[in-house]
């Protein structure tokens, strides 16, 4: 039950009804330290499942050498169609599962969409899990994957200038410590990273914690309760967690500073755990000068388009993909001058642009000059 001082949004109508409808079938039976390794699908099945889905792909297998020396896989995703001397984007996918489960097949079906649209190259990393591996293990492991697919952009036929990071929870959380790590250590350069309700701060659910109202909300319901956010950071941090040993790139919302990252889509349900500590990541990206575009969906759980398949799934979708084509593809800031004059909103620019001839000439100049300005804050 959540904490009777704060009275909870509820769930949307239709993740109630899926949630009430899953409950008998015992999908989400409760997780422990004890049962985390059984919780765990087996790679194959999960390989099998994408391949199924997604027929039209090509699916190899690389290695790369972590932090460590430690040699791991990461699954290489191609559309099959695409011609073979283009060098398309990199998407850099980092699977969910909590730190403690998942594998480098999970969730790969939503990047394979824009690969097909833009062309380039998925690249998946096996990173290691809790707590056979703690942090930060796993974001080393993320963040030597990224190194080894910008250094063989060659042979993966990808532009290392056009890289971007994709993670869903738990690898929207790596995702946000590889940023970390790459400022920090003048790594590859990236365009953006799209984090899909992430997993940033270890302290939420501690009870000492003040920071995250959302974890007193949903204790124990919803498909990732604060229960379970507790036995994953526990098994990530041991006995470091919530104590300053924590490092950022271990919990991105430790940063003291988040200015000087690329742009970040951060999506987050008002339903779930993780609303608060999202929230919070986005205002300081605001606050310490960067860009960041945040989504907050009404009524959702956590991973809320695998629990509402309508309005919900396909608002993300539309927000996700025009996040990638205004990274990937970005319009002339001129055809927003022209369009706004067009429209008559403000006479004088009206009257400028038509003398000019548009934005051809002088105008142009002038549209660019001016939305150069508005991005420096002038």
């Amino acid at each position: 039950m959540s904490d009777n001082r704060h009275p909870r949004p509820p769930y949307d109508e239709a993740t109630a009804a899926l949630l009430a409808s899953i409950e008998p079938l015992n999908l989400f039976p409760g997780l422990t330290p004890e049962s985390i390794v059984s919780s765990r699908r087996p790679i194959e099945e999960v390989r099998a499942e994408l391949v199924r889905r997604n027929p039209d792909i090509e699916l190899d297998q690389c290695e790369f050498a972590s932090h460590d020396g430690a040699v791991l896989p990461v699954a290489v995703v191609r559309d099959s169609r695409a011609p073979a001397h283009e060098a398309g984007p990199l998407f850099v996918h980092l699977h969910g599962g909590g730190l403690i489960m998942g594998c480098r097949f999970n969730g790969v079906g939503t990047t394979v969409s824009w690969q097909r649209r833009y062309g380039g190259v998925v690249v998946s990393p096996e990173y290691r899990l809790a707590p056979e591996h703690p942090a930060p293990c796993a974001v080393e492991d993320c963040y030597a994957a990224l190194n080894w697919a910008v250094e063989h952009a060659a042979e993966l036929r990808i532009n290392p200038r056009r890289v971007i990071l994709v993670g869903a929870s738990a690898g929207a959380g790596l995702a946000a410590g590889v940023l970390l790590l790459a400022r920090e250590r003048r790594g590859p350069a990236l365009l953006g990273a799209l984090l899909d309700y992430p997993m940033l701060d270890d302290r939420t659910g501690l009870p000492q914690w003040e920071g995250s109202v959302s974890a007193r909300q949903y204790p124990d319901d919803g498909t990732w309760p604060t229960a379970y956010n507790n036995v994953a950071w526990d098994a990530a941090l041991g006995r470091r967690r919530g104590t300053a040993q924590v490092a950022p790139h271990e919990a991105p919302a430790r940063a003291a500073n988040l200015g000087g990252l690329p742009p970040v889509f951060l999506s987050v349900a008002s339903a779930e755990v993780f609303r608060d500590e999202v929230v919070t990541f986005a205002s300081r990206v605001w606050c310490d000068g960067g860009q960041a575009e945040l989504h907050v969906y009404s009524g959702g759980t956590h991973a809320m388009e695998e629990v509402n398949a309508r309005w919900l799934a396909r608002d993300l979708g539309r927000a996700r993909d025009s996040w990638i084509e205004r990274l990937l593809e970005p319009e002339d800031p001129c055809v927003n001058v022209e369009a706004v004059a067009r429209a008559g909103t403000y006479p004088a620019l009206t009257k400028m642009l038509l003398d000019s001839e548009g934005c051809r000439g002088e105008g142009r100049a002038w549209g660019q000059s001016a939305a150069r300005a508005s991005m420096r804050g002038a």
